[in-house]
């Protein structure tokens, strides 16, 4: 059933979730940055890091705090990373591999944030953006319909209202960190033999897949 009610139990809120919590964001792309925004705006304690020595030089990232990277994300709470980063293949690999408890997204963040927000989530190996076009075309008549995640802007970057209805594309690489995307509806369009060099293993990859599935309850 299309947006159903969401239940008003909910493992975290945003008073308790961001109350003296520190923040790792790995990764300043676009996503990144969402995140980093949203930090500044409501003066939420954070740190940042990008593997790429441009965009840290970018962001006026000390040489010296590299040697501390290892302890800061040991002690933060939380550990948002960009889509399409692979923890085998970053610098700080062992202390991400040591902390994937504490790894979440921007759209996990989405969902704290606006618990009771109307949403579609849809995935797939392919087919995802033509997918969340038309549904934005088919509900922005009578609704406002806010499109991101995967396209167009950040998740955190859409301007939410109490009656937008988000579309969010997610990618394998999105999903794969998530651990509190809950949609009102959740729509898987296929599977094929995908980014199997970044998920290593076609399970990997169909695990991921499925996580638009795993918080959602009976009525979604």
């Amino acid at each position: 059933m299309f947006f159903s009610k969401k239940s008003n139990n909910s493992n975290f809120n945003q008073n308790t979730f961001f109350k003296n919590k520190t923040f790792f964001v790995y990764g300043l792309g676009l996503t990144g940055l969402s995140v980093v925004n949203y930090f500044k705006s409501k003066k939420i304690n954070h740190f940042i890091w990008d593997d790429n020595p441009s965009i840290r030089k970018k962001f006026n990232i000390n040489k010296n705090i590299v040697k501390l990277i290892p302890q800061i994300l040991e002690c933060s709470d939380w550990i948002i990373i960009s889509p399409g980063i692979d923890i085998d293949r970053a610098i700080f690999k062992k202390q991400l591999s040591e902390n994937l408890a504490k790894i979440i997204t921007d759209i996990d963040l989405f969902y704290i944030l606006y618990p009771k927000i109307k949403s579609i989530v849809v995935t797939g190996s392919n087919g995802k953006s033509t997918t969340c076009k038309a549904i934005e075309h088919i509900f922005k008549n009578k609704f406002d319909v806010k499109l991101g995640g995967n396209i167009g802007k950040p998740a955190l970057s859409l301007k939410i209202k109490k009656n937008t209805i988000a579309v969010l594309e997610a990618s394998s690489y999105h999903l794969y960190y998530s651990k509190f995307i809950s949609p009102d509806d959740a729509i898987l369009l296929n599977i094929s033999n995908d980014h199997l060099d970044w998920h290593k293993t076609k399970n990997n990859y169909l695990n991921s897949k499925f996580k638009i599935f795993i918080n959602q309850k009976k009525n979604n």
